[in-house]
């Protein structure tokens, strides 16, 4: 199975600080939403933070065809962040069948079309840009100044 490949990540801390995460994710929800992106969806998801016996982490996952931003708020000790990160996935029944000699070449993808590398721009600038209103907005509630995100 193809592993996928990240393409970006951001994050932002805010010491002393405890909020509940799915109000967090409710309102990032709703904020997409009522933006009515086609063929996106919103979905909490939960990832081991390790191993297979260690605690699960709930995430916001936001998807669009192949493209998923996964969002993380949590506290951290008595501090909480957000981070999220821009993943693209690879159909992996359609990559194993690319593989089979002589035949595969019908299942491998072709060249993306203008349409599609425009909505995949479009869908990663605006989610880009909700996520941070949304995180801008914690921030202005509880009196933190939003400096510049890391790179």
């Amino acid at each position: 199975m193809p592993k996928p490949v990240i393409h970006g990540h951001s994050y932002r801390h805010f010491g002393d600080l405890q909020l509940s995460s799915k109000e967090f994710y409710a309102d990032l929800e709703k904020t997409i939403s009522e933006y009515q992106f086609p063929n996106v969806e919103c979905k909490p998801v939960e990832f081991w933070e390790g191993g297979l016996l260690s605690d699960q982490r709930e995430y916001l996952r936001i998807s669009h065809r192949d493209l998923r931003y996964y969002v993380c708020a949590a506290p951290f000790g008595r501090s909480f962040f957000v981070s999220w990160w821009l993943e693209e996935t690879e159909d992996w029944v359609l990559a194993l069948l690319g593989r089979i000699p002589l035949v595969g070449r019908i299942f491998r993808p072709g060249k993306k079309t203008y349409y599609e590398i425009d909505a995949e721009l479009i869908f990663t600038a605006s989610i880009e840009a909700l996520v941070v209103e949304a995180v801008s907005r914690v921030a202005a509630e509880h009196g933190y100044r939003m400096e510049s995100l890391p790179e």
